[in-house]
């Protein structure tokens, strides 16, 4: 089946899977739990191995490991859907007041998707889109738990809409993020776009997704997309711990709510459902199928290398490159000196 046809179904697998109906805002949780059992439950362990957990107290910690780029693999979008399955309340059981994602990966948090999925229309491939677009829901209607995202490293594609649905993002000095969908030919279509707008406004918004740029720590605090940024890694580690340890003091009850109240600004299900069916016809047009196996090879299967490193600039320099020859040598050598920056930035090579 071909990869159009395929993504038509994700949308009522998802809301199957979320036990919801299409079109309706989400609301995983029954806002008025009582939550009185106090049982030690452990997280899952991770059935593929990408991520690892500590708990103290009411935080859960969870360090993201998928070398050799943190790609978000079948394997990752798996263990983050599982793991996140598990923060959902029920009766008598503990769930975390506080999740915070970090990645042991000292240059990536979370990569853009494995590009294999995107071509074909395979099983495997739905199945991690389904579960990459579930994750993003669930981080934005569990409202039992507040969850935060720790990053220090480059966070591209599919990595940054999952950041950008978590409900509090703290960037370290190496902080990196992009969405270069348009570049690729494609849009993101896990939830991701859709919450920027409420967050940075339309305006940069449409600059952030439309030119396919990379945005550093500071930058990314002055817009909104990142609550704060610290100027060394063991500040930003130590400074979110802390921040986690208080929230964690306070009834759950009353996270409950105050995440449940700010719902609002999420997009709802409805929205998130007719996105998703616009990216169908996008995703699956010989034109973006075409581009992405480009893509692919000149990444040379996604290992880690400079084009990754350097992505969104090395990808428009490899799909692009002859309408960069048109700008002339200034203009040019402008946008690629832009990719050294990036790559200096992050301190260089793996």
């Amino acid at each position: 089946m071909q990869l159009k046809s395929l993504l038509v179904f994700v949308v009522a697998v998802v809301s199957l899977v979320l036990g919801q109906p299409s079109g309706e805002h989400i609301s995983l949780t029954d806002q008025h739990t009582t939550f009185k059992g106090r049982d030690n439950i452990s997280p899952p362990s991770s059935r593929q191995g990408t991520l690892s957990f500590s708990q103290n107290a009411n935080v859960t910690r969870v360090l993201i490991n998928n070398p050799p780029i943190n790609l978000l693999t079948t394997s990752l979008i798996s263990d983050l859907y599982d793991f996140l399955l598990w923060t959902q309340p029920a009766a008598n059981k503990t769930t975390p007041k506080v999740v915070i994602f970090s990645s042991l990966n000292p240059d990536f948090f979370i990569s853009h998707m494995d590009l294999g999925n995107l071509i074909g229309g395979s099983p495997s491939g739905l199945t991690a889109i389904t579960q990459l677009v579930a994750c993003g829901r669930l981080l934005q209607n569990i409202t039992s738990t507040a969850f935060i995202a720790e990053i220090n490293g480059r966070t591209y594609g599919g990595g940054q809409e999952l950041a950008s649905q978590m409900d509090m993002r703290f960037a370290g000095p190496h902080a990196l993020i992009a969405q270069y969908e348009n570049a690729n030919a494609f849009v993101a279509q896990a939830g991701g776009q859709l919450s920027l707008g409420p967050m940075i406004g339309k305006a940069r918004a449409m600059e952030h997704l439309l030119a396919s740029r990379t945005i550093d720590a500071r930058t990314g605090t002055q817009f909104g997309l990142f609550n704060t940024h610290y100027h060394d890694n063991e500040t930003l580690v130590r400074e979110v711990d802390a921040l986690a340890a208080r929230i964690g003091l306070f009834p759950q009850t009353s996270l409950n709510d105050t995440k449940f109240s700010l719902a609002f600004m999420s997009p709802s299900a409805g929205q998130l459902d007719a996105q998703l069916e616009r990216f169908a016809p996008v995703g699956g047009s010989a034109f973006s199928q075409g581009v992405v196996r480009t893509t692919l090879g000149s990444s040379d299967q996604m290992a880690a290398n400079p084009f990754e490193m350097g992505i969104p600039n090395s990808v428009v320099e490899a799909l692009y490159g002859g309408e960069l020859e048109a700008m002339g040598e200034e203009r040019k050598g402008a946008l690629l000196r832009a990719v050294e920056q990036e790559w200096n930035v992050c301190g260089g090579g793996m």
